[in-house]
């Protein structure tokens, strides 16, 4: 079924009118007559350029044939400041009413994707640029008052140069009402996916766009604030190649996602599922217990085995442990950590976010040291999953923040302590695992979990042993020895009441069968997921805090006296023996001495 049948399907005919057809691409010149994937979607089967598509378009393309329902047409402003220009702007309206077949740049209704309700706003560029004015923030204001009145989620696609000048401030004032609906759409919980197409710059990507949940933007879109031509004459050189475009924002953590034309419907579907995802995992008897530790190599050798080249880690894990995984990028400010990988996921199931700290991962810095942008990174999927009540899974394997200076000017110390603030107080259910080495704050930050599981060869350390034994011993190769006495073993952890319970590895360890140890971790999690699921949420929250609050704690009045006192006739006789053994030793030196004398 080609795009024009589908559009047929949507709107009479005399309402919205198809983009002019090409008979070779604009950027290989490859012959697009006989091309199925042109004739669907607008896309080049042969490098894939994606032509630019009006908004009855962009519906065909995304909702279920025949579901769409158009709102507020009748909304309707012209020239509401009496703009003056070389042409009217009255009749550059009306002009583009009659060759698009829309009342304003934003088309705005009710859909189905595979059958879900979705609430859909499309802003049009071939409607005076997709500019923003009165009517188009209205019409996309009221998008989202009806999405938070059905519980539907909203689904904004744009194609938008930002503000229509010719309604002044009028115009920019759009900015704020759009963005006052979203924010109240937000706070009822439910999800906004926005759609970059080839260009969105101006006010909507400074408004609501980058407020969504998750963004998604098609191959080579023109994207950012700016305008392309505003950035060539402020630049003091020519830009670098791909400046400016959705690789770029992928690149640096801006987006979430690059999705062909071809592959959004069911990427939109997906995601939807997982977001608004209602199953919850029970159990026939949540009040197993999941304790247990075999006996472990030693401390050193330990930690060797933990850091083994391959030991499978966070990527590894969630590919052999979840049904689907929705990736997502950046923490909006500017980086994408590669050794943060979150994303949401189905496990057994329910939709859940999972986090993992990823070692060896293509691009990582070495040796999985995280850096600012990772914690921040970490901290938004954190924020998604309690705005929609989506369970935490952590996978913890890393060497620590990375000890830069770069690092430190990017706010180092403040994205810990914001990521471990927010996995606290975070309401869903949340899981941490340790399959690696967990060092450090860095560790922890992602480890304050309701439930802490821990692999049986995993390590978790208060500093990595080589860096205790050079400051504590200032000798670096009595490493062993600091290993041994920081108590940072599964068997040490569990004792110490760090961890709940130990998972068992394959073998000689889970570097030795990554599918079996993927099967091991994921009946840990799910056996402490359906635990967890059957507690209340105040219950469970009071329970995590008075954990925290509690660990290492010394509030017994009683307790502490004695050890207080303890510790001090154990110093007492300990210096008393010291004193004794000194003097023997004089006395045996002098007899020692004397006998020479006499001989």
């Amino acid at each position: 079924m080609n795009l024009k049948t589908l559009l047929k399907r949507e709107e009479p005919a005399d309402e919205g009118l198809l983009e002019p057809r090409h008979e070779h691409c604009l950027s290989c010149g490859a012959d697009l007559d006989a091309s199925h994937l042109y004739e669907r979607y607008r896309v080049c089967h042969s490098c894939g350029f994606h032509f630019h598509l009006n908004a009855r378009e962009r519906l065909a393309t995304i909702l279920d044939p025949g579901t769409f329902h158009e709102d507020d047409r009748g909304v309707t402003s012209i020239d509401p400041i009496s703009f003056q220009g070389r042409q009217s702007y009255r009749s550059r309206v009306i002009n583009a009413q009659r060759r698009t077949g829309l009342a304003e740049s934003a088309l705005t209704g009710t859909g189905a994707i595979f059958g879900r309700e979705v609430v859909i706003a499309v802003l049009d560029f071939a409607f005076l640029g997709g500019s923003i004015g009165i009517v188009a923030g209205e019409r996309m204001a009221r998008a989202f008052e009806k999405a938070a009145a059905r519980r539907a989620p909203v689904i904004t696609v744009c194609s938008t140069a930002g503000t229509r000048m010719q309604e002044g401030l009028l115009a920019l004032m759009q900015v704020p009402r759009v963005i006052a609906a979203a924010q109240k759409f937000s706070d009822a919980g439910l999800p906004h996916i926005a759609v970059l197409t080839d260009p969105t710059t101006g006010s909507a990507y400074a408004g609501f766009v980058s407020l969504a949940d998750v963004l998604i933007a098609e191959p080579n879109a023109l994207i950012g604030y700016a305008a392309l031509g505003e950035l060539q004459e402020n630049a003091p050189a020519e830009l670098p190649p791909g400046a400016h475009t959705s690789e770029s924002q992928l690149e640096h953590g801006l987006i979430d996602a690059i999705v062909p034309r071809p592959q959004l419907r069911e990427a939109l579907s997906q995601l939807l599922d997982l977001l608004m995802n209602d199953y919850r995992l029970s159990a026939r008897d949540p009040k197993r217990d999941g304790r247990s530790a075999r006996p472990t190599t030693g401390a050193w050798r330990q930690v060797q085995i933990s850091r083994h080249e391959q030991r499978p880690g966070a990527s590894d894990l969630i590919g052999r442990m979840v049904t689907s995984f929705v990736e997502l990028h950046g923490d909006r400010v500017g980086t994408d950590d590669a050794s943060i990988v979150a994303g949401i996921a189905s496990l057994g199931g329910e939709a859940v976010v999972i986090v993992g700290q990823e070692r060896r991962r293509e691009g990582a810095e070495p040796n999985g040291w995280i850096t600012a942008g990772g914690f921040r990174k970490a901290e938004r999927a954190f924020g998604l999953a309690g705005k929609f009540g989506l369970p935490v899974i952590t996978l913890i394997d890393c060497a620590g923040a990375l000890p830069a200076v770069e690092n430190e000017l990017a706010g180092l110390g403040s994205a810990i302590a914001g990521c471990m603030a927010t996995m606290l107080s975070s309401s869903p259910p949340t899981i941490a695992v340790i399959t690696g080495e967990g060092s450090s704050e860095a560790a922890v930050a992602m480890a304050v979990a309701d439930r802490v599981l821990m692999l049986e060869n995993a390590v978790y350390e208060v500093l990595r042993p080589e860096d205790a034994a050079r400051i504590l011993y200032q000798q670096p190769g009595l490493a062993e020895q600091a290993a041994e006495r920081l108590r940072l073993t599964s068997t040490d952890c569990l004792r110490l009441g760090i961890i709940d319970a130990t998972v068992p590895e394959p073998g000689e360890g889970a570097h030795t069968d990554h599918a079996e140890a993927a099967v091991l971790v994921r009946r840990s999690i799910l056996r402490e997921l359906t635990r967890l699921n059957a507690l209340r949420t105040k219950t469970r929250l009071q329970r995590r805090y008075e954990r925290y609050r509690e660990i290492g704690s010394t509030r017994s009045k009683i307790r502490g006296t004695l050890e207080r006192r303890m510790a001090h006739v154990a110093d007492r006789i300990g210096g008393a023996w010291e004193r004794l053994a000194r003097r023997n030793l004089r006395r045996r030196t002098d007899f020692d001495e004397d006998a020479n004398i006499a001989v």
